[in-house]
């Protein structure tokens, strides 16, 4: 009887060890599930900041622009992060192993896989049926635009999450013409424009002073000046023939006299044309100008033709350069 009781006793400790050891394998499988669970909690709020979208040193310059567009307060992954649970798994398990790699000096593949919002993602908050049709005297049907004829919300919104410097957010007149040439779509003022753009737009002095403009942000010109090449080279890139004759620099005055707004309109009297025609030589510069000229003329010749020194020393007296 003693050895039975004995033997009873064993079980019932080997039951309690059994027990417990089962207690403590859900206290650790529960221990893990709620590590695994935090470091992916951590993990999805660190990655949903812009803030962690902008410490990369890569994305400096995206993150400075993003601030100061429409779009300040909306974060980086809304856009960027096509929107889907799975979608957003994916990106954000990339994410961890890239905080990981961090600490192991393992380069990221942010840069690789950053892509442009796609339309679902501007869909989450922008409702194409309650866009309206006429904005600013523009008409535009986006609903048909992006379902009749197949556009991207970024085919034409291309600043309004990053805006360069110096530049708004407007939707240029270049964009229209990807598809407004007059074959695709038609290109007359009033297809776009509820009223038409007045003639005199400009201030009378604007050929003088639109460099200045034109400069600071080129899109804006591109509004209504859409075609860069067939506009603004014919003369920015297309000096008139005379420019090339080899004595345009001796010659130009007539012509200068004549437009002196058509010389202006590239060059800038301060800057460019007082160079020379500000000039002051001292009262007695035809007595006391050869001892300057012989340490070198050359600096004469941007202003005066060698036919000018041989007026009065003769062919051949001048040493040729």
């Amino acid at each position: 009887m003693k050895f039975a009781a004995g033997r009873q006793s064993t079980g019932a400790d080997d039951e309690k060890r059994r027990r417990r050891l089962r207690w403590y394998i859900a206290l650790a499988v529960v221990g893990v599930v709620l590590l695994v669970a935090a470091a992916g909690y951590a993990t999805v709020r660190l990655t949903s900041s812009s803030s962690y979208c902008t410490s990369c040193h890569q994305m400096k310059a995206a993150g400075a622009s993003w601030k100061q567009s429409a779009h300040a307060k909306v974060s980086c992954v809304s856009c960027h992060v096509q929107p889907g649970f799975v979608n957003s798994a994916v990106w954000r398990f990339e994410e961890a192993k890239n905080i990981v790699g961090s600490y192991l000096n393992v380069p990221s593949t942010m840069a690789a896989r950053v892509q442009a919002p796609t339309d679902a993602a501007c869909l989450q908050c922008h409702e194409l049926s309650a866009i309206p049709t006429v904005i600013d005297n523009v008409r535009m049907p986006h609903e048909s635009h992006v379902q009749m004829h197949n556009l991207h919300c970024i085919d034409c919104h291309t600043q309004t999450g990053h805006i360069p410097a110096s530049q708004g957010t407007s939707v240029s007149m270049s964009e229209c013409f990807m598809c407004h040439n007059g074959t695709t779509a038609p290109n007359t003022c009033l297809t776009c424009h509820v009223t038409a753009p007045t003639a005199k737009v400009h201030p009378p002095n604007w050929l003088k002073a639109h460099g200045r403009a034109a400069l600071q942000d080129p899109s804006e010109c591109l509004r209504c000046h859409h075609d860069e090449k067939a506009f603004c080279d014919a003369c920015h890139s297309i000096p008139t023939p005379a420019h090339f004759s080899g004595t345009w620099l001796y010659t130009h005055g007539k012509a200068a006299t004549a437009d002196e707004a058509g010389c202006l309109g590239c060059h800038n009297y301060q800057t460019f044309c007082a160079q020379c025609h500000q000039v002051n030589h001292p009262a007695n510069w035809v007595a006391t100008h050869g001892a300057v000229a012989s340490k070198g003329y050359t600096s004469c010749l941007v202003c005066h033709p060698r036919s000018m020194c041989d007026q009065c020393h003769g062919h051949g007296t001048v040493k040729p350069l």
